[in-house]
């Protein structure tokens, strides 16, 4: 039998290995949180929520004067009640805002809009109820002209331009 090879022999305890370790990653370099306060946000856009009813140039319109044939002119109307153009010039500012923003028109949508809410409303003028009857008041459109944003729904419904003033100027 000298002419066997020699067959090699298995061990017979077969060597474990140890499982190897991840390597451990460095923990992340602490960065401190930049101050909020510190600089200035760019990034929104500037809101107003008031404008002062001397700059605007509010004044009240009769609504006699309005006819079905004018044309737009350089100011925007709003219909209110009494007591609302009262709280108006009383505390000086027209308070709006983006999620409540103040419904304006052209001198042409006027008409249409007020027969609409006379139509809603009781008409409570006769009764002597002064502070429930309609009234329109008109303010400069350049003024607030990049504060303004379309209003689809009510222009679609009247056949006239109707505006939102959000507050939110308009990035051109």
């Amino acid at each position: 039998m000298a002419g066997l090879p020699l067959i090699p022999t298995a061990p017979r305890h077969p060597r474990r290995r140890r499982p190897v370790a991840p390597l451990a990653a460095p923990p992340p370099p602490v960065v401190p949180q930049p101050d909020l306060f510190a600089t200035a946000t760019t990034d929104r856009p500037h809101a107003l929520t008031y404008l002062d009813v001397a700059t605007l140039g509010l004044a009240l319109v009769p609504a006699r004067s309005l006819r079905p044939d004018d044309g737009p002119d350089g100011y925007l109307y709003h219909i209110t009640t009494a007591a609302g153009l009262d709280t108006l010039r009383a505390r000086g500012t027209v308070l709006f805002s983006p999620r409540a923003p103040l419904v304006l028109t052209e001198r042409p949508g006027v008409l249409p809009w007020l027969a609409n809410m006379m139509e809603v409303m009781e008409s409570d003028c006769e009764a002597g109820h002064r502070s429930d009857s309609p009234v329109v008041f008109r303010v400069k459109r350049f003024v607030i002209d990049r504060l303004l944003e379309h209003d689809p729904d009510r222009t679609r419904e009247y056949g006239v331009s109707f505006f939102l003033l959000t507050g939110l100027a308009r990035q051109e």
